[in-house]
């Protein structure tokens, strides 16, 4: 496939929409394709950008209630209504993204937010009608909001919620694949528990709990791992807590390591490209509910607890994976030990574990990718002898 090119599109609001477009990356580079990263915050003013992410993690934390309502909404909306806001949200970031288009030149377009999917439906229908748009939704939950007409087609977490999608959007007529939310190839990687704890030097017979809140360090980790070590359990338990690019999280957590450090076993680590071999090594992994993270856990199978998930997409995110008994979500510090007690120390983990796995797809970066080809590769029809 050596000469095709891919403009992967996302907004750097959390790490996850990002973290999706890499995974789709590596596979395009895989298959020879040339990649083309474009986070959209960087093609918008530096007011708006503040905006986007800055304010956004304000409302969440001010007004929670205020957010989470705004985005069932943005679920539950009616096709027309959303139409008519798609077509004046796709204005933002509109000029810099068609210049941007027009001189990469691309085979493909793929987008894993709705910002970019928007702007790029618009450049699309009105300059690049011949090259494939795709969008990715990267929660377990689908938007008639995304569904502009310049979107070739998109991707959805999983099957039941295409399906409810439809069932409750009959008017909604665009394809949608459920490939799954796209992970990075690494999640495609069986590596036995023993193998991944030999590989990170952690003891093979301790009981192990990780703590991790995406890119970005958020979702309480410091709490989490607070109650986790307040207490003893039936035995001893080994604390690693993932605090990606959060330096100041990683700093409490030091502390708090010393401090318990005569009754407990709390590492904290800073970014890490080791995640796959850290979940597969877990007894237990406490989380934050964003997508890409849930779909990484669900694609190894590990005994999950969601700790105080945030209003809107999170929310989404565990009502749909608790109803399938695939997590426990604790919502204080006595809900999540007595959740940690349960997957750690009796049969529920594995079998809790179990369910999740059936929920992954591990595969879904391959297969997304694989489709995006034919739409993009289809060789060109034989010339005619003479």
């Amino acid at each position: 496939m050596a000469g095709y090119k891919v403009l992967l599109a996302y907004a750097s609001v959390g790490a996850g929409h990002e973290q999706a477009a890499h995974a789709l990356g590596e596979v395009f580079e895989q298959r020879g394709w040339t990649t083309r990263y474009v986070d959209f915050l960087d093609e918008v003013p530096a007011p708006l950008r503040f905006a986007m992410c800055d304010a956004y993690l304000q409302l969440i934390k001010i007004l929670p209630e205020a957010y989470d309502f705004a985005f069932q909404h943005t679920v539950n909306q009616d096709f027309k209504e959303a139409e008519q806001t798609s077509r004046v949200l796709a204005n933002v970031g509109y000029r810099r993204l068609r210049d941007l288009t027009l001189m990469e030149a691309p085979d493909a377009i793929v987008s894993t937010n709705l910002w970019p999917t928007l702007a790029l439906s618009k450049v699309k229908q009105h300059r690049l009608q011949g090259t494939p748009l795709i969008n990715c939704f990267t929660d377990y939950v689908l938007q008639t909001l995304y569904m502009a007409k310049g979107v070739n087609w998109h991707v959805s977490a999983n099957e039941q919620i295409t399906a409810s999608f439809q069932a409750s959007h009959r008017r909604v007529h665009h394809l949608i694949y459920s490939f799954g939310i796209p992970v990075r190839p690494a999640f495609a990687v069986h590596r036995a528990r023993q193998e991944a704890r030999a590989m990170l030097g952690i003891p093979q017979d301790a009981h192990l709990a990780i703590v991790m809140g995406g890119g970005l360090g958020l979702g309480h980790i410091l709490e989490a791992c607070d109650t986790l070590t307040s207490r003893p359990f039936g035995e001893p338990v080994i604390v690693v807590a993932l605090c990606g690019n959060n330096a100041d999280v990683q700093n409490q957590i030091g502390r708090l390591a010393v401090a318990r450090s005569a009754t407990h076993t709390i590492t904290p680590v800073g970014w890490t490209d080791q995640i796959p071999a850290y979940m597969q090594a877990a007894d237990l992994l406490v989380s934050k509910a964003g997508g890409v993270t849930l779909a990484e856990a669900a694609a190894i199978g590990v005994p999950l607890v969601i700790y105080q998930p945030l209003p809107g997409q999170e929310t989404v995110n565990v009502r749909f994976l608790t109803q399938h008994e695939a997590v426990y979500a604790a919502e204080d510090a006595e809900q999540l030990l007595r959740a940690a007690d349960e997957l750690m120390f009796t049969g529920r983990g594995q079998e809790m574990s179990g369910n999740l796995r059936r929920l992954g797809r591990p595969n879904a970066s391959y297969d997304i990718v694989a489709r995006i080809c034919e739409d993009a590769c289809r060789p060109a029809p034989p010339k005619e002898s003479s």
